[in-house]
């Protein structure tokens, strides 16, 4: 429940393998694109474009370092992660910078542009542009994207919902020991 804008937002978790897919997806390391008419006739298309971090743009706290004295001297005893980037937690890195940053998503709903804030996407790193998953709700009110990312130990999943007019909400998992996507959906899954 930490992970969520608000604990309302668990009305958005649904199996996604009774959705329809929004399939197609194209990608390079660096973009994906997704072009697809739905079942109904909904035009959908949607565009993700991922660069490289430049951290003289950003506010870092990516660690705390803990001095001990020792004979008469401060010296580093330890470092305490933060992983705070802008001042919000950066998800995709555990204790170094990222490489990657998502520059640029773009939802096309029938013609029209979805108001989508830099800020719902700010503080997402090293995304796998390969492994995005996106679906219509039953109702057709709702798109839902997945994305799961990691810079090899700091994995995530997120699951961003909107409706026809632009950004709703997002979901995200940490759990490393199941398959993020289905965790979000809250499908069982046992860890090992």
């Amino acid at each position: 429940m930490a992970q969520f804008i608000s604990p309302k937002d668990t009305i958005y978790i649904q199996d996604r393998h009774h959705l329809e897919k929004l399939t197609v997806l194209q990608s390079t390391d660096t973009t994906a694109t997704l072009n697809y008419t739905t079942k109904t006739g909904d035009k959908i298309s949607i565009y993700i474009h991922c660069g490289k971090f430049e951290p003289t743009k950003h506010k870092l706290h990516l660690y705390d370092t803990i001095y001990k004295f020792i004979h008469n001297e401060n010296r580093v005893d330890y470092l305490v992660s933060k992983d705070l980037i802008d001042g919000k937690r950066a998800y995709g890195i555990d204790g170094g910078l990222p490489r990657t940053e998502i520059k640029e998503l773009k939802i096309k709903w029938n013609g029209k542009w979805l108001v989508i804030p830099d800020s719902s996407f700010a503080n997402f790193y090293e995304i796998h542009t390969k492994t995005i998953e996106a679906y219509i709700s039953e109702d057709k009110k709702f798109i839902y994207l997945y994305i799961s990312a990691s810079d090899g130990a700091g994995s995530y999943s997120v699951k961003f919902v909107f409706n026809k007019n632009g950004f709703v909400t997002r979901l995200i998992s940490t759990n490393e020991c199941t398959d993020g996507f289905d965790f979000i959906d809250a499908l069982p899954k046992e860890c090992e």
